[in-house]
């Protein structure tokens, strides 16, 4: 398979992949606001207490996963291309890898930046 053909059957299977998580998370959400608006139709004073409880949930984000995974992605990447040997492709492997690994580093100081400030995010 040549490199090209590759390169686009990753990057189509990756597309799907991201569309079905959104499209699952639209769906959760359409879930949540047809309970909500049940919930406030059928008893608004019992209500107050339901938006209470997904009001304090903690709404996480993911950083902290996200950055490892990413990170782990880029030298994944790099000891890949390292592995398979051919001098002409390192260069590539190594260039690819700087995406995950500079995106995972800055969401892990993010997360650090916000547990460092009491829970809060900068800015937020």
């Amino acid at each position: 398979m040549p490199a090209t053909e590759m390169v686009l059957a990753i990057t189509v299977c990756a597309a799907l992949a991201l569309a079905f998580i959104h499209l699952l998370r639209f769906f959760m959400t359409i879930t949540l606001h047809r309970t909500i608006r049940k919930a406030i139709e059928k008893d608004p004073a019992s209500a107050e207490g339901l938006l209470a409880r997904i009001a304090a949930q903690p709404n996480e984000q993911g950083d902290d996963r996200t950055a490892i995974i990413s990170i782990a992605v880029g030298i994944a990447m790099i000891v890949a291309s390292v592995v398979i040997g051919n001098p002409g492709w390192i260069h590539y492997g190594i260039a690819a890898a700087v995406f995950p690994l500079i995106v995972g580093t800055a969401l892990w100081l993010r997360q650090v930046r916000k547990q460092r400030a009491g829970g809060r995010a900068p800015g937020e």
